[in-house]
């Protein structure tokens, strides 16, 4: 193998940890976010077919308000913890490529 091979399979080891991570952070279905990742969304159609909110809807909102709330050292109400789970799922999807 060449060092280019190394560290290819190292960027796609990163990246799948990252994604592993991301998904067990917010308790989310991993195996959907993998597969709206795998289509490399756009802002316009992120939400094609209902994907986006059909991922969504599998967020553990305990653990991401725990999460949320730990980084934010204070309590945050449920509406607020809606708006901040749509926000991260979108950057976390939509940044993937960049």
């Amino acid at each position: 193998a060449t060092l280019r091979d190394y560290i290819t399979e190292y960027m796609a080891d990163h990246r799948n940890d990252r994604i592993h991570r991301f998904a067990e952070t917010f308790g989310m279905d991993e195996e959907k976010l993998r597969n709206l990742m795998a289509l490399h969304p756009t802002e316009g159609n992120i939400n094609e077919f209902g994907r986006f909110d059909a991922l969504r809807a599998t967020v553990d909102k305990d653990k991401a308000r725990a999460y949320f709330e730990e980084k934010a050292q204070r309590k945050i109400a449920p509406p607020k913890v809606t708006i901040k789970i749509d926000n991260i799922l979108r950057a976390f999807i939509l940044e993937d490529e960049k």
